[in-house]
């Protein structure tokens, strides 16, 4: 009964996280950006590791759309798993982004 509500958990943990990055540019305004580019190649690769997510995300509209006229067995389950594996990824960029950008004294 408890085991359904596990895949809940990394869409939250997404909503959450982006939640905090959203809330530390509005409390960090002008040192958000300088935080976040400070450490340049952590941002590279996380804007790369974005990048790619939402390349596979467009795939699975895309796999939508084709089943809506032409109908593929198993279609619907192969896009769940990419949507909830993408969200895992989505929680870990959205987790060092809202870590790299909070000063140093404070944690999440």
């Amino acid at each position: 009964m408890y085991m359904k509500w596990i895949i809940m958990i990394p869409p939250l943990l997404t909503l959450y996280f982006s939640a905090r990055i959203l809330l530390n540019n509005l409390r960090y305004d002008e040192a958000f950006l300088g935080m976040l580019f400070s450490k340049m190649d952590e941002t590279a690769i996380l804007i790369s590791v974005f990048a790619v997510s939402m390349i596979l995300f467009s795939a699975t509209r895309v796999m939508d759309l084709i089943d809506l006229f032409w109908p593929i067995p198993g279609n619907d389950e192969i896009i769940a798993a990419l949507i909830w594996l993408i969200d895992i990824v989505l929680v870990y960029i959205f987790y060092r982004v809202a870590t790299v950008t909070v000063p140093g004294e404070k944690n999440i």
